[in-house]
């Protein structure tokens, strides 16, 4: 799906592309990596996800996705779409008019009927693997939150498991899916990445570098 901004007056187009992956498989550093080494916006449905229940405390949809993002919790489609669209676009239209946008983690899970309806459709989705054991030790020495604890991240990557898979059978029936290896180094992860980029149609097609 080629997303249409405009700034100063003329439209443009963005590729979008998303993230997904276990706590701890380091969704947030490859992201920030591939947009900065592309030219790519890095834009977080967690941060902004978070910055609009600020904004809208008072309503019932707010207080429903600050339950879910306190435990850690999937959004349904059903969730993200009453303001996904505009924030990103409103993400995208901040920046140059060459960059092209990238998604952080989508923490979504399909809806009642099975299917994700977002209405953003991306151009290609990464899954970033890694087994349990590493995971778990990255989330626990990162210490992002201050509630980080063994119970949480046990119960996040249940979550995850549970949530996601159907997530990624949807995305690779659609031929979009493209799975990393991220069990290394900061550094060899960023290589199996960078090599599997290249060797990407759907990346090359979508981002042309």
């Amino acid at each position: 799906m080629k997303l249409h901004a405009k700034s100063g007056g003329k439209s443009r187009s963005f590729a979008v592309v998303f993230i997904i992956g276990a706590p701890g498989a380091g969704k947030g550093t490859l992201s920030a990596y591939l947009a900065q080494k592309y030219n790519l916006v890095h834009y977080s449905v967690g941060d902004g996800l978070r910055a609009w229940v600020r904004l809208n405390r008072s309503t019932e949809l707010a207080a429903k996705i600050q339950s879910k993002l306190d435990n850690q919790g999937f959004l349904t489609s059903e969730d993200l779409n009453p303001f996904i669209y505009r924030e990103i676009l409103d993400a995208i239209d901040r920046h140059e008019p060459e960059v092209k946008g990238i998604l952080d983690t989508v923490p979504l899970t399909p809806g009642d009927d099975g299917k994700i309806s977002l209405v953003i459709k991306p151009d290609l989705v990464f899954s970033f693997q890694i087994t349990k054991q590493n995971a778990r030790a990255r989330y626990l020495r990162r210490g992002r939150d201050t509630n980080d604890s063994v119970d949480k991240f046990e119960r996040r990557f249940t979550e995850y498991e549970l949530e996601t898979l159907p997530v990624e059978q949807e995305y690779r029936k659609r031929g979009i899916l493209i799975s990393i290896d991220v069990n290394g180094t900061k550094d060899e992860n960023i290589e199996a990445l960078t090599e599997s980029l290249s060797q990407c149609e759907i990346w090359q097609k979508a981002i042309g570098g």
